[in-house]
């Protein structure tokens, strides 16, 4: 069967191809794949993504898949597909009593093929293909080998979705969900090979959280543990995109923040004290959590990744050995 050798073979080649592959290159192989194993005019694939449906279609002499940015909502057929094992072809959509909606737009409804794409995390889809009004409709071994496409999409998706999270765990802090040292080592020593590069400004911030002992002693550690994670997520919400917020040790954070001089990073770390001190945390009154903060400036004072922390180390100590709640600058050390 030279059709299943050559698309065994494809699928081989792409398998072996999918390391560096994205989400969008998957879906746009898949598309591809499909309109031309099928002899189809027109190809729609359909996943389930974290919030929504995500609908994308391929018609003959496209390169580019189209994602239909409009909301979703499949038809009662599409539900029936998404919910099933097994492939579907209709001889005819416009007369099979099937939603005009579920066809492939830009094509005139006629013969289709629908195949479930299934998935680990229970968010599958479906992958139709559709021909012109007319047109001959599909048979078994179009619809075999359509369905061993569609099992190939399902892996790469959840191989993809996997090498993910990998990626995301390997640099992320396990209890507050923010990025851990050895993240934060090598994105500080990319953003002063930048600061050099490009002459600009960089300034990092030690944050430590005061009095937690008292609090985990009060409450429990599981507790200070969320009370920490909470700390974490207002710090994320309060800084630019492109800062990086990262946990340094037991209770301390570093923040990373790119083209900023001392003056803004005095800001930002007024901002992160502020929102802690006017935080409702659970079982303690607004304002008995608070946080210190230490500025350290490139290259005023360090010009490597080891000086700029412990400088930011000892501005700490001193927002903490003047009477926690405040940021401090090593400016204000003696020299």
């Amino acid at each position: 069967m030279p059709g299943r050798e050559r698309l065994l073979a494809t699928l081989v080649e792409l398998t072996t191809q999918s390391g560096g592959r994205s989400r969008h290159e998957v879906l746009r192989s898949t598309l591809s794949m499909a309109l031309a194993l099928g002899e189809a005019d027109g190809a729609v694939i359909v996943m389930g993504g974290a919030r929504h449906l995500e609908r994308s279609v391929l018609r003959q002499g496209e390169t580019e898949p189209d994602p239909l940015a409009e909301p979703f909502t499949p038809a009662p057929f599409e539900m029936s597909v998404l919910r099933s094992r097994h492939p579907r072809v209709l001889a005819d959509l416009e007369r099979s009593g099937v939603s005009p909606g579920a066809g492939c737009p830009g094509v005139s409804p006629g013969p289709a093929l629908y195949m479930p794409v299934r998935m680990q995390d229970q968010r599958g889809g479906f992958l139709a293909v559709h021909r012109r009004e007319g047109a001959p409709r599909f048979t078994s071994r179009e619809a075999r080998q359509l369905v061993l496409l569609a099992a190939w999409a399902g892996l790469s998706l959840d191989n993809l979705r996997l090498a993910e999270n990998l990626e995301k765990l390997a640099v992320t802090d396990d209890l507050t969900q923010v990025f851990n040292y050895r993240y934060l080592k090598s994105a500080l020593r990319r953003e002063v090979k930048r600061a050099t590069r490009f002459r600009q400004p960089l300034s990092i911030l030690m944050v430590d959280v005061d009095n937690l002992k008292t609090y985990n002693d009060r409450n429990g550690h599981l507790r200070g543990s969320f009370l920490l994670r909470q700390i974490a997520q207002l710090f994320a919400s309060q800084v630019r995109s492109w800062d990086l917020v990262a946990k340094y040790g037991g209770d301390e954070f570093t923040v990373i923040l790119p083209q900023t001089d001392r003056i803004g990073a005095a800001a930002v770390g007024e901002r992160l004290r502020s929102a802690v001190a006017n935080f409702q945390f659970p079982l303690a009154e607004r304002g008995a959590i608070t946080v210190s903060t230490g500025i350290s400036n490139y290259p005023d004072d360090g010009d490597t990744v080891t000086g700029l922390i412990e400088s930011a180390d000892r501005a700490l100590y001193l927002a903490k050995k003047n009477g926690r709640n405040r940021v401090e600058g090593i400016d204000r050390l003696a020299a």
